[in-house]
């Protein structure tokens, strides 16, 4: 069965690098969703999104979704607004209410919540809420998706999974985004972010625990570029093939991450880049339609390059 497209458009109008590959390309995505407006401190929703935007969607026959975050202005998730909206009802509703108001202005199909960073202890209070909200938005007739982090286990005290219950989470919304990726992070060791073994066993437990055709499985466009001291930083495909250009690094296959890496020194600084490309792309496309899942959720637009499109459209369910 060809897997359906899920696409984070990571900005809020046609200025995006990923303007132009969602014009050429968004006959095969299925879902289009712009990834941007964060939840304040006060309860209010910060940007607006392009009604253009929205609208060409439509005419492609693409259903298009806001994700609503608990991002800082600093780019972290913040645990304190979380433990607000999971303990104060009055405050919640009030959420609720802004989010519902800024969907039906815009003509969104549906909304993705991308709640991270709860406190493991509160678990309950988180799935709660996500139940609360998604029986609403459902009833207003608005399609429900989340964001949840990979993991082979529960591990229900971890401080970044563990408020994260996936037999609740899977049961109350439409559509759960499986994060299969950060394998590998800045602060880490030079590696894939998600080999392909490491993203096997996360779809795994998350196929034991949320039906099949709920489950799209996220597909990351970037890798890392780590120098012998400090943290990485985010590089493209494009970006780490005229890299290694430069350097004359010859580019190596990693067979057990299923990754492409390479070496290079500038400054008297020896760095390792891992990235994903149309190869590694292929092997985990593989993956998800031998899981008979719903599909495949591409982080993030503003990456892309066309060979990625061409390998993604030879999969896509449209």
């Amino acid at each position: 069965m060809p897997l359906n497209v899920f696409a984070f458009y990571n900005g809020l109008n046609e200025q995006a690098k990923g303007y132009t590959y969602f014009k050429r390309y968004g006959s095969i995505i299925r879902q289009l969703d712009i990834f941007q407006i964060p939840i304040q401190n006060n309860g209010t929703l910060l940007g607006r999104p392009s009604r253009r935007l929205i609208t060409e969607a439509h005419a492609m026959g693409i259903k298009v979704l806001l994700t609503v975050s608990n991002l800082t202005a600093a780019g972290r998730f913040s645990t304190a607004l979380l433990g607000r909206l999971v303990r104060d009802q009055n405050f919640a509703d009030y959420v609720w209410g802004n989010i519902r108001n800024l969907l039906a202005e815009y003509q969104f199909d549906g909304i993705n919540l991308d709640l991270e960073k709860g406190k493991p202890e509160d678990r309950a209070l988180f799935s709660q809420l996500i139940q609360t909200w998604s029986a609403k938005f459902r009833q207003a007739n608005y399609l429900v998706s989340i964001d949840v982090p990979a993991k082979s286990s529960d591990e229900p005290y971890d401080p970044w999974k563990g408020a994260f219950d996936f037999k609740i989470i899977g049961q109350a919304v439409d559509e759960v985004i499986l994060m299969t990726y950060e394998e590998h992070w800045p602060g880490s060791p030079p590696g894939s972010v998600a080999s392909l073994s490491w993203v096997n066993a996360n779809l795994n437990y998350a196929l034991a625990n949320i039906p099949a055709s709920k489950i799209y499985m996220g597909i990351p466009l970037y890798g890392y570029d780590w120098p012998e001291r400090g943290t990485a930083q985010v590089i493209g495909y494009q970006r780490a093939i005229d890299l290694a250009k430069r350097f004359g690094a010859p580019l190596r296959w990693d067979a057990k991450q299923h990754s492409l890496y390479f070496h290079y020194e500038t400054m008297g600084i020896r760095h390792t880049v891992y990235f994903e490309d149309p190869r590694s792309l292929k092997d985990k496309l593989d993956l998800a339609l031998s899981k008979g899942i719903r599909g495949v959720a591409i982080w993030e637009m503003n990456l892309s390059y066309p060979a990625f499109w061409e390998v993604l459209q030879a999969y896509s369910a449209r």
